[in-house]
């Protein structure tokens, strides 16, 4: 099955209500990911900069419907709060975990052989 996800980049503060808006309408689940990079000690579980709210949709006959649920969904949350900026809508391959690793996989002789 082929996935589409449908992500945009919000503040801290807007990330679990744009979580769940796209929650409701996302089988493949919602993940929220922090888009900076924490070089100091004491940056470690703060907020730092944009974070990414992504979530997967299934590429079936149901996508279109979903795609304008969210984004009337985020509409409305935005009128709410801030304005947010339109989501992206990438298209997914579903590729096969299982078997895909081992390409990657090279194992390493240890001892005497």
């Amino acid at each position: 099955m082929n996935w589409v996800e449908v992500s945009l980049l919000v503040d801290g503060e807007m990330a679990e209500a744009v979580a769940e808006v796209m929650g409701r309408y996302a089988s493949g689940g919602v993940v929220i990911a922090s888009t900076a990079i924490e070089d100091e000690p004491e940056d470690i579980g703060h907020i730092i900069g944009p974070l990414k709210v992504a979530a997967y949709l299934p590429a079936d006959e149901n996508l279109e419907t979903a795609r304008q649920k969210i984004e009337e969904g985020l509409y409305y949350l935005g009128r709410i709060h801030q304005p947010l900026p339109s989501p992206t809508f990438t298209p997914i391959q579903e590729t096969n975990w299982v078997e895909t690793w081992k390409e990657h996989y090279h194992p390493i002789p240890i001892g005497n052989d």
